[in-house]
C-alpha cells in the first residue's frame, strides 16, 4: 500500500468520526430528554460509506487511477534508497560537479549483470544474431529479452532492481542534477509478475483489452520484472508517467543522455509497431553503454527489435518455437 492510499483510508474514517464527535457535543448541549445519539452514529456511517464508494472509483474504475502511483520503488539522486517489497537497499554517490562528455563512459558493462552460461541455443534471428534460451529465459547476443513475443517465466522474480541498474541510475540522476537542476528518480522500478498481472487487468477492466495491450505489458511480458528496466519522473515535474512528460525539458535530456550511463529508450517515438508499445518518454532499460551508443544512433533511436531482428507481438512466436 502506498501513501496515497494509506491517506484516503485516513480520510475515510477520519471524516465521520470528526463528525459523531461534534454532533455528540452539540447533543451534550441539550437537555437529556431531547438528545438523540443514534442518528449522528447512523449519519457517521452514512458518510463514511459514500467516502469509502469514492474512493474505490477513484482507486480502481475512475481515469484518475492511472496517476496513482502503484510501485514502491524509488530512486534519487545523492544518498540513494530504493526499495521493491521488503528489500531496501541503499547506495550513496558522490554528485558530479563536473559535465559529461557526448561520448559515452566505459564506466558500465552489460558483463556486470548478465552474461548467461549454459542453456540452449534455440537458432538465430533474420540478422543472425544467437537466441539463447536459458532457465526458460530468453537471450538474444547474450542480453535478456522480453516483449510481447519473448516472455519471462511467472516464477522469475529478482525481487528488486539489478544493483548495477541502481548504480547507473543514481550517475545519471547525479549527472542530470549537477547540470541542469533536475531532481529525477525512479518512480517505477522492478514489478512482480503479480504485481504486473494486477497493473494489466486494472486497466483492461478501465479501457478494454485491446487498448490496454498498447501501454501495458501482459503478466510475463514486462520489462519491469527483469530488474533491468524502470519509469523516470521528475520532483519538480506533476507529470509522472503520462504523455505529459513527454515534452518536458527532462524528458529531452534523458532522451539525448541516457545512452552515456548505459540505458536505452525502450519504446521510441512512432515505432509502436517495432516495440509492441506506444511512445513512453519515461521508460528506460539497461543493456550497458556499448550497446545503448549504437541504438541511440546519434539521436535517432533505433529498438531492441529492429536491431536485433526480432518481433514483438503477442500473436508471434519466439524462435526456436
Amino acid at each position: 500500500m502506498n501513501n496515497i492510499e494509506l491517506i484516503s483510508y485516513v480520510i475515510v474514517g477520519l471524516i465521520p468520526l470528526i463528525y459523531f464527535i461534534i454532533y455528540i457535543m452539540t447533543q451534550l448541549k441539550r437537555k437529556k430528554n431531547k438528545r438523540n445519539y443514534l442518528y449522528g452514529f447512523i449519519v457517521a456511517i452514512v458518510i463514511a460509506l459514500i467516502l469509502f464508494v469514492i474512493r474505490l472509483f477513484i482507486f480502481t474504475m475512475s481515469p484518475l487511477k492511472k496517476y496513482i502511483p502503484t510501485e514502491t520503488s524509488t530512486t534519487t539522486s545523492g544518498d540513494i534508497t530504493t526499495k521493491e517489497g521488503d528489500t531496501t537497499t541503499k547506495t550513496t554517490e558522490k554528485k558530479s560537479t563536473t559535465k559529461k562528455t557526448t561520448k559515452a563512459t566505459n564506466d558500465y558493462n552489460y558483463d556486470k549483470i548478465l552474461t548467461p552460461t549454459g542453456g540452449e541455443v534455440v537458432g538465430k534471428t533474420p540478422k543472425g544474431y544467437e537466441v539463447k534460451l536459458v532457465d526458460g529465459i530468453y537471450y538474444v547476443d547474450g542480453y535478456l529479452v522480453a516483449n510481447k513475443t519473448y516472455d519471462l517465466p511467472e516464477t522469475y522474480s529478482p525481487g528488486k532492481l539489478n544493483s548495477t541498474v541502481n548504480e547507473a541510475a543514481n550517475k545519471m540522476f547525479a549527472a542530470a542534477k549537477s547540470e541542469k537542476g533536475f531532481n529525477l528518480y525512479v518512480a517505477s522500478g522492478f514489478r512482480s509478475y503479480s504485481t504486473q498481472k494486477s497493473i494489466y487487468n486494472r486497466y483492461v477492466n478501465n479501457d478494454g483489452q485491446k487498448k490496454a495491450d498498447t501501454y501495458s505489458a501482459r503478466p510475463g511480458y514486462s520489462e519491469h520484472q527483469t530488474g533491468l528496466a524502470f519509469d523516470v519522473c521528475d520532483r519538480n515535474v506533476g507529470a509522472c508517467i503520462t504523455s505529459g512528460f513527454d515534452n518536458t525539458n527532462q524528458a529531452k535530456w534523458l532522451s539525448e543522455n541516457a545512452y552515456k550511463y548505459g540505458f536505452i529508450l525502450r519504446y521510441v517515438k512512432g515505432k509502436d509497431n517495432e516495440t509492441g508499445y506506444m511512445y513512453e518518454s519515461w521508460h528506460f532499460r539497461y543493456v550497458g553503454t556499448e550497446l545503448a551508443e549504437k541504438l541511440y544512433n546519434n539521436g535517432n533511436w533505433i529498438t531492441m527489435e529492429d536491431y536485433f531482428g526480432l518481433t514483438s507481438s503477442y500473436d508471434s512466436k519466439p524462435i526456436g518455437e
